[in-house]
């Protein structure tokens, strides 16, 4: 009974089945006797054993707790499945890219003038593709089709913008030259072509105005070239390593 003395204060301030708490009373047989506990009572009538347990929350946060203690890790708990991998975007570190592509691009340049215009279309792919490679190996992470295709328009820009100033700073010293060239050539398409409209326009091309305009016209179109043949060469070197990957 002096058991029942000091236990029945501490228990009488337990809260009831009403309150947040994850304690609850029994309203089973008792553990002890077997004797049937009606209600709500803290005791059991014949023996006197505290009729209490904790809940199955209560449980879990002592597993929890038992786990944390012994390093192992804790059981997970009902309802909480997360994928074992999260899906993220890794974005390119352009910085990084430049410093392989710039260099690249004036190689590209530098081979394109020296050797012919359409040596480009083999070099500009070529050292995108060893830029790339680059990349890769000191960033080792997944880069899509997209990405690469943003890469080879970066590519394929700085070797335009490279070229361009080439071409203006030539311009500069040798314009009386290139105009007569420019307006040689043209003559002598519209002397070749039968159609008095082209020939009309071509004439037109060959004068100061008109000269200008077409140069303006054929660097915008040697852009476009240029952002075609890198864009699509990135895409297509990152789809072939895909594909070569899975094999």
């Amino acid at each position: 009974m002096q058991l029942r003395s000091v236990i029945e204060p501490i228990v009488g301030r337990l809260p009831t089945l009403k309150s947040s708490c994850n304690v609850k009373c029994m309203q089973s047989d008792c553990h002890r006797c077997g004797h049937p506990i009606e209600g709500q009572l803290t005791f059991c009538p014949a023996c006197g054993a505290p009729q209490i347990r904790v809940s199955k929350a209560a449980e879990l946060s002592q597993q929890e707790t038992t786990g944390s203690d012994s390093g192992l890790p804790a059981p997970p708990l009902p309802g909480s499945h997360f994928p074992a991998q999260l899906s993220t975007t890794v974005g390119i570190d352009w910085r990084y890219f430049l410093r392989t592509a710039i260099p690249l691009a004036v190689l590209t340049d530098v081979l394109t003038v020296a050797l012919h215009p359409l040596a480009l279309f083999v070099f500009l792919p070529a050292n995108l593709v060893w830029a790339i490679s680059r990349y890769r190996r000191h960033r080792p992470v997944a880069i899509g089709t997209g990405q690469g295709a943003k890469m080879g328009a970066i590519m394929g820009l700085l070797s335009f913008a490279f070229l361009l100033a080439y071409f203006l700073v030539g311009l500069s010293f040798l314009h009386a030259q290139y105009r007569e060239l420019m307006v040689t050539q043209l003559h002598q398409l519209s002397a070749q072509n039968p159609d008095p409209q082209a020939q009309q326009m071509l004439q037109w091309f060959a004068t100061p105005d008109g000269l200008i305009a077409f140069t303006v016209f054929a660097l915008f179109s040697f852009l476009l070239i240029c952002l075609a043949v890198g864009s699509g060469s990135g895409a297509m070197a990152i789809a072939l390593r895909k594909d070569r990957n899975r094999f």
